[in-house]
């Protein structure tokens, strides 16, 4: 099977965009209750009636943390937002093809399948949807095959109708059981499947 590389990270900029925004801002909502955990001691003695050493003290460790932890609160968020970007790609990059397969196969090509790369995610849902196409154009080959037959035995019909004024009817017997092999075996096809029949319209 042949490798399959995408070169676009957004494929659905509406999805993707949606879910980096979700990871952005569950990281910041946690980052927000961290510093408030590492922080909000020291806050506390600043602003209650705390000794002057103390608030000495608490006003210095602020500065101290509060020129180093920002720059890395920064850095983690924007590394956390490109990675989520990967992440979504993994997910949005096979319903992409998916849904690409599914709008040919309704437009009438049941010979495609979807091809997603091996890193992808959702390779369960890519195989079973093969498989389902896969019995969706097996079917459409034994109904074609059944076609075939039926057509064939009407032409041989309309021969003999034409071309000769007595029809044995041996013949038409003949024609009769084979015509009803194939009907019975469209009909087996056919109880496989549920689907709304015209008599259910």
């Amino acid at each position: 099977m042949p490798q399959y590389k995408r070169r676009k990270y957004f494929i659905n900029k509406e999805i993707q965009l949606k879910y980096i925004l979700l990871t952005i801002s569950l990281l910041a909502l946690y980052t927000l209750i961290m510093l408030a955990a590492v922080f909000g001691p020291y806050i506390l003695v600043m602003i209650t009636d705390s000794s002057l050493k103390q608030k000495a003290v608490a006003s210095q460790v602020l500065l101290l943390m509060h020129g180093s932890v920002w720059p890395g609160i920064a850095c983690v968020i924007i590394l956390f937002g490109i990675y989520s970007i990967f992440i979504t790609h993994k997910i949005v990059g096979p319903l992409f093809v998916i849904d690409r397969v599914t709008k040919k196969i309704t437009d009438g090509d049941l010979s495609v399948r979807a091809h997603i790369r091996k890193t992808d995610d959702l390779h369960d849902f890519k195989d079973n949807f093969n498989l389902m196409a896969d019995h969706m154009e097996g079917l459409l080959v034994d109904l074609d095959r059944e076609y075939r037959h039926l057509s064939k035995y009407i032409s041989e019909l309309e021969y003999q109708i034409m071309t000769k004024n007595d029809v044995s009817r041996e013949f038409l017997e003949n024609l009769s059981d084979k015509m009803n092999i194939d009907k019975n075996n469209i009909g087996n096809i056919l109880k496989e499947y549920k689907y709304r029949r015209e008599s259910d319209v």
